[in-house]
């Protein structure tokens, strides 16, 4: 109890202080293996929230995070030659692989940019694009704010299109890391400020918050095949699942955190004979009303 006492009142300190986390670096690290581990997997979904946006040629699309390029490249394919792409991250290490894949596209106007997609929001005319899309990011953002701003920057009858990780996904592994700062307060060194949502109903309501009329909303859940605590290890480093959560801690101690959290993952390999590890995920699509 003494320790957890200890947990919620530093991270109640760093959080008043705004000693926040930075996803940044770990998705710089992440970047060269994240379409092998992170794409591989979730890749499919992500293209299903394409399919349901009417995306055609002519279009300006907009983005937010785009990673290494895996949806931003999806999106060119559909526009066949002819519109244009603004995509915005805040890694370099992701921004680098997504114009290599990109380069092939010589009709198609790109604009591609390391930014904050807050302040790339705010820096956005009025009318803008035609269709807003955020993979996996919007967690990092004040959502309401952020589908206020996207509202902003759409053109009438504008779309979005958001898929974003459920706050029940990879629980084993978010219960370990849990547990191993509740055991061990001193661990942490900054507050991480991420909002996930539990359902779809939650992103029906940032949408309806933003004045934007929701079209379309789904949940999944995509299970990752662990058969060793390392396999489960390597997939939150690898395919950037980590990200912000790796940098709450004290960076100097990172190999000995991760080594008691393989501690509490081979405890629960022991107890229940094999790793329930899966990423689940809410999705939706809105449209900017003509009021």
């Amino acid at each position: 109890m003494i320790n957890k006492i200890k947990l919620l009142s530093k991270l109640g300190w760093y959080k008043m202080t705004q000693k926040y986390a930075n996803s940044s670096q770990d998705y710089d690290k992440a970047s060269g293996d994240y379409d092998t581990f992170f794409s591989d997997k979730m890749g499919r979904h992500s293209i299903q929230l394409l399919n349901k946006l009417d995306i055609k040629p002519g279009q300006d699309v907009l983005e937010l995070a785009c990673g290494t390029g895996f949806i931003t490249n999806e999106i060119a394919k559909r526009l066949e030659g002819s519109g244009s792409i603004t995509t915005v991250d805040q890694s370099q290490g992701m921004l680098e692989v997504a114009k290599a894949k990109l380069s092939s596209y010589s009709t198609l106007k790109l604009n591609m940019q390391q930014n904050d997609m807050m302040r790339f929001l705010g820096q956005t005319p009025d009318c803008h694009f035609n269709t807003v899309v955020c993979g996996w990011a919007i967690c990092y953002t004040n959502p309401v704010q952020f589908m206020r701003e996207v509202n902003r920057v759409l053109k009438p009858n504008g779309q979005v299109g958001i898929i974003e990780t459920r706050i029940d996904s990879e629980e084993l592994l978010m219960t370990a890391f849990e547990k191993v700062l509740s055991n061990d307060p001193s661990y942490l060194r900054r507050y991480i400020n991420i909002k996930l949502p539990s359902n779809s109903d939650v992103l029906k309501r940032w949408f309806l918050k933003g004045d934007l009329n929701t079209t379309d909303l789904w949940e999944g859940e995509q299970p990752i095949p662990c058969v060793t605590s390392e396999d489960a290890l390597e997939w939150i480093l690898r395919s950037g699942a980590a990200a912000g959560f790796l940098d709450v801690i004290d960076r100097t101690r990172e190999q000995e955190m991760l080594g008691k959290i393989k501690e509490e993952l081979d405890r629960t390999l022991l107890e229940e004979k094999k790793l329930r590890l899966s990423h689940t995920y809410v999705a939706g699509v809105a449209s900017k009303e003509i009021s």
